[in-house]
């Protein structure tokens, strides 16, 4: 068993493969793209391939008039490539339209089903081919930008709702009394969500809240993110909570992470719940001494700081609180999977048939032999 762990420990952690070629270099967009303008790239490799079969399944409210759907379409950027990507309705067939929301550039397939009538299937197929990325982040190299792009702009205020926790200006106050150096500031932010959230996810926002992790010390992954993108932005980094699908099997495959743009080296990627998840899991593991527990806990956190993502998981979506396209009836924070809603209420995951819902469901077959390595969803290398 400690063979066992330790075999998957050290391809989690130290992540040793031969590499392969890396992506092609694409999304330089300074606000939207993940290529830094200059200076230090981040390492692709380790390319994986997939076919994935997305599906969503809405129920209605009886007597709905209009049934109202957006679905993300994941884009290609440097990290990924996307390719094949097809729409399907059952058993009603349905025509969507391609449209994109002017924040972010987030691009979403929008559907209008006039008087729906029983569930309605939407089915998405396309193949993803992702890299791990690593940034081998340097703080001691970070330098603070004499001034930001105006693209930058909506990266750069604090989460407005982050007032609603008493003690967010103490904390803030907290984290930048550590040092002059904002790169240290960041790392003290980093640092202090690990330290302070438990994640719960029956306690959670949904929403990339900062207050709800603050004022509960609990959440999900937006909640974490959320919490420690708008510390960020105290700093003077700006900051973007992205959401995409895990490439596994699973009901609800969504997963989002945190993205910091850290000069010399651009937008750099921050898992901080699934890198708590696995540390403490670690810690757990009574086949490892304290001394083996405290080191590889240590590492999992450490190549954390350095800038990573791995290779299962695909970005679809960029940012919060924006407007989608065309405009939905409510505001949507964020957008995890899809957004539904009948004559203007928005539905929601998992409530009851009457009342209107959806639910998601994912099917990933890998193409290939590169792949699923580096998710803390698998004990197994």
């Amino acid at each position: 068993m400690f063979l066992k762990f330790s075999v998957f420990l050290c391809l989690f952690v130290v992540c040793i493969l031969n590499p392969t070629s890396t992506l092609k270099a694409l999304g330089n967009q300074p606000g939207g793209g993940e290529k830094p303008d200059s200076g230090t790239a981040p390492s692709r490799t380790a390319r994986a391939k997939f076919e994935v079969d997305f599906r969503v399944a809405i129920v209605a409210p009886a007597k709905t008039k209009k049934l109202r759907v957006w679905i993300p379409i994941p884009p290609t950027t440097g990290n990924q490539v996307v390719t094949n990507s097809r729409f399907r309705t059952f058993p009603r067939k349905v025509s969507s339209k391609v449209s994109t929301e002017p924040t972010y550039g987030n691009e979403f397939a929008y559907f209008e089903i006039e008087s729906p009538d029983g569930a309605l299937e939407i089915q998405h197929t396309f193949t993803a081919e992702i890299a791990q990325v690593d940034w081998s982040v340097d703080y001691a190299k970070v330098v603070k930008a004499g001034s930001w792009p105006e693209t930058f702009e909506v990266f750069q205020k604090p989460d407005a709702r982050s007032s609603r926790a008493t003690d967010y200006q103490h904390v803030v106050g907290q984290i930048l009394s550590v040092s002059d150096r904002k790169s240290k500031q960041l790392m003290k932010a980093i640092e202090w969500v690990d330290q302070n959230l438990t994640y719960d996810s029956a306690n959670a926002s949904l929403t990339a809240d900062p207050a709800h992790g603050l004022i509960h010390r609990r959440g999900h992954c937006s909640d974490y993110h959320g919490l420690c993108g708008t510390f960020a932005r105290e700093i003077g980094f700006p900051s973007r909570v992205l959401y995409g699908l895990q490439m596994f099997e699973k009901g609800s495959p969504s997963h989002c992470k945190l993205e910091v743009y850290l000069p010399p080296y651009g937008w750099v990627t921050y898992d901080l719940s699934e890198t708590q998840k696995l540390a403490r899991k670690i810690q757990a593991n009574g086949n490892l001494t304290a001394e083996q527990q405290a080191n590889m806990s240590k590492q999992v956190r450490q190549r954390t700081l350095n800038g990573f993502r791995e290779n299962t998981w695909l970005l679809v979506t960029r940012g919060e609180n924006y407007p989608l396209a065309p405009a939905a009836s409510t505001p949507v924070s964020i957008l995890r999977t899809i957004h539904a809603e009948a004559d203007g209420i928005a539905l929601k995951e998992g409530a009851s048939m009457d009342s209107g819902t959806w639910m998601t469901m994912q099917r990933v077959d890998e193409i290939g032999s590169a792949g699923r390595r580096f998710s803390v969803l698998n004990d197994q290398p």
